[in-house]
């Protein structure tokens, strides 16, 4: 293991079917070359890379600085080689770890027992080097170390980001089923959005698909709220560096006229999103409603609709198929010159909408497979009855 260079190599991760759009956004900040993984990039840089990966991608769920790779067959090679790597170059023995573990291996088939391994290696080396021993620390720790085994060959990585960067550092509120912050940035990227045009989530709950596009509109870099990332724990930490790099974010954001709406019937909700909107950005211009979205006519007469419509256990089959009956209804009677952007992980029932998708994008939130559907709606749309969701 070697200190930090100019041409590391760097591990993101990222959601199902983003992994594109991380590359895009690799691109628009700089770097030169990206190699597009499953569900994750792959690039080379320093320690400015990183911590600009960690402060400006949207998409990014974590950020990784690999530190080694070794073969490994069994557990006494694994334990040799993490025991091998010189930890005290790149963090304390004072600071707290987790280890998490994938494995693709005959011999090392188990994550835990892989994660086990990795942490008596390294609490080992600093037991005989320094003499202290590292705490474990599962829920926040300071240090987040990544193994990946695939047959013999371990990749060994630090996490520079510590908890994914979906936690965007305003203490978010949530609602029920909400739609992950990197999945909402993701869809508005994908959606080729002019970050000018009105754009308008109706059925918004706590507001996560506005507030990524208010934080796009503006140039306000996702995780610019937030002080938590592991890298500031490294050995290397260069905090005037850090600083420099926010400072210079800052002097980028530029407050725009965007109309920014939200839209939702439970008034709870509504608060939370005004909340999260708030702490984002006090002086911040998204308008929110309170209605039933079949009840309201367009805010605008043209524009964007980005939206995550509810699903699962508040419908059974036959309610969730009427439900986007009417959405797909009200689309088409009421929101000519709009394109709409809808995912959900109902399959069947986004096919009640009765209008034909320009694109299907699949992706997951969570663990919910889902569809994104393009729909752009003109003159001349399907016509069904206006009764059909009155």
């Amino acid at each position: 293991m070697n200190k930090m260079t100019k041409s590391n190599k760097i591990l993101i991760k990222t959601l199902f079917g983003l992994e594109e759009t991380l590359k895009d956004e690799l691109l628009n900040i700089g770097v030169k070359s990206v190699k597009v993984l499953n569900r994750a990039v792959e690039t080379e840089g320093d320690i400015e890379l990183i911590y600009k990966c960690n402060l400006y991608l949207r998409t990014a769920l974590a950020v990784y600085l690999k530190i080694d790779t070794g073969i490994t067959k069994n557990q006494n090679d694994l334990y040799d080689f993490i025991r091998a790597i010189k930890w005290q170059e790149l963090f304390s023995g004072h600071k707290s770890i987790a280890v998490e573990a994938f494995t693709n291996s005959k011999t090392l088939k188990h994550s835990r027992f892989t994660e086990q391994k990795v942490k008596d290696g390294i609490v080992d080396y600093f037991r005989d080097t320094t003499g202290v021993r590292p705490q474990v620390n599962l829920e926040r720790p300071d240090i987040k170390i990544y193994v990946h085994i695939n047959n013999n060959t371990c990749s060994l990585y630090l996490n520079s980001s510590g908890t994914p960067l979906y936690y965007r550092g305003y203490n978010k509120r949530t609602g029920k089923a909400p739609v992950n912050d990197i999945l909402a940035a993701g869809i508005i990227l994908i959606s080729g959005w002019d970050k000018k045009s009105f754009l308008y989530d109706p059925m918004c709950g706590c507001g996560t698909i506005p507030a990524e596009a208010y934080m796009l509109a503006n140039n306000i870099p996702p995780t610019i709220n937030r002080n938590y990332f592991s890298f500031k724990n490294w050995q290397n930490y260069d905090n005037k560096l850090w600083e420099n790099i926010i400072e210079e974010a800052k002097r980028k954001i530029n407050k725009t006229n965007t109309k920014i709406y939200g839209n939702d019937i439970d008034n709870k909700v509504l608060q939370d999103a005004q909340i999260n909107f708030n702490r984002i950005d006090p002086e911040n211009k998204i308008k929110l409603t309170n209605s039933d979205f079949f009840d309201i006519e367009p805010p605008d007469t043209q524009g964007t609709i980005i939206s995550n419509p509810p699903y699962g256990m508040r419908f059974n089959d036959l309610d969730i198929k009427e439900f986007y009956k009417k959405l797909g209804d009200k689309l088409k009677f009421d929101y000519r010159n709009y394109v709409a952007w809808i995912i959900s992980s109902e399959l069947d029932a986004l096919k009640m909408i009765g209008l034909r998708p320009e694109k299907k994008i699949v992706l997951f939130n969570g663990p919910l497979e889902c569809k994104l559907n393009k729909y752009s709606i003109y003159e001349g749309s399907k016509k069904t009855n206006r009764k059909d969701y009155k």
